[in-house]
């Protein structure tokens, strides 16, 4: 039987030795309309028994985020080349502390009656969902120092102050744009991936300042330094970046990345109860 059919059909074992070498899913609200962008959390596996599956809370900046009992979610188990989605709902939050010091927030996912393949690597569709990865603009940073100003007045943006204040007003010291995409959040960090010849300078630069939008949400943008701290070629020809949020110079910042994506969340919620009712 090929691989990947065994794998579908196998998918429970699958998400059990998942679990067992400490791998992760990848989750997202499932979508109440259509259009907009999604953010995807990579989760830590945690358990996996007959009846549920227990994930580490998804974070933003490393605060762990209130997903509420009943939410409607989107999976994905991505094993080497391939990718399976399902829906699922957020059961419960939790703690899990089997052979752990401390206990680490979690929530118990709804076990699926079966999951769906993607039928290629880079796509997040399948008959009952559709994800959109959201757009970033990325710049090299070239002095660090400089974006104090430019972060608080992104701060400042949907305030008072909100028309008076442009795009080149929230502007640090930076190199040439280049875009790329927003393929998963968590850990602190972000990931990206950016296409072929956008790729070029990757690598030459530690920090980098970005801008990319909430999901589910008309407000402005998310303005945000962040450190390289490992990059690799994908099998597809686009460059995966991995970046781990930087407050070191604007330590304020933090706070101002939580609260507004905890807000987005908790909007894309009450859409998705509002649409369900």
């Amino acid at each position: 039987m090929p691989a990947q059919r065994s794998r579908t059909t196998g998918w429970r074992r699958c998400l059990r030795q998942l679990a067992d070498h400490g791998g992760s899913l990848q989750v997202a609200l499932a979508p109440a309309t259509d259009g907009g962008s999604d953010f995807i959390w990579r989760a830590r596996l945690l358990r996996v028994d007959d009846d549920h599956i227990l994930i580490e809370t998804p974070t933003a900046a490393g605060e762990p985020l209130p997903l509420r009992e009943g939410a409607a979610l989107v999976a994905i188990m991505a094993i080497g080349q391939n990718r399976w989605m399902f829906r699922t709902a957020c059961l419960e939050t939790t703690c899990f502390s089997e052979g752990r010091k401390d206990a680490t927030p979690a929530i118990r996912l709804e076990m699926p009656t079966g999951v769906e393949r993607c039928q290629r690597r880079r796509d997040y569709r399948i008959d009952t969902a559709q994800l959109e990865l959201p757009q970033v603009t990325a710049w090299p940073l070239l002095d660090p120092r400089s974006v104090v100003l430019s972060e608080r007045l992104c701060q400042l943006r949907g305030v008072e102050e909100q028309d008076a204040i442009q795009d080149e007003d929230v502007m640090p010291d930076v190199g040439p744009a280049f875009p790329a995409l927003l393929a998963n959040i968590g850990g602190g960090g972000v990931g990206l991936r950016v296409n072929g010849p956008d790729a070029a300078s990757v690598g030459g630069h530690r920090l980098y300042w970005m801008r990319f939008p909430l999901p589910g949400d008309h407000s402005d943008p998310i303005c945000v330094t962040a450190k390289l701290v490992h990059w690799h070629l994908e099998s597809s020809g686009a460059t995966y970046m991995g970046m781990m949020f930087d407050f070191s110079f604007n330590p304020s910042h933090r706070r101002f990345v939580v609260q507004e994506i905890t807000r987005a969340v908790a909007v894309q919620q009450r859409e998705q109860f509002r649409a369900a009712a």
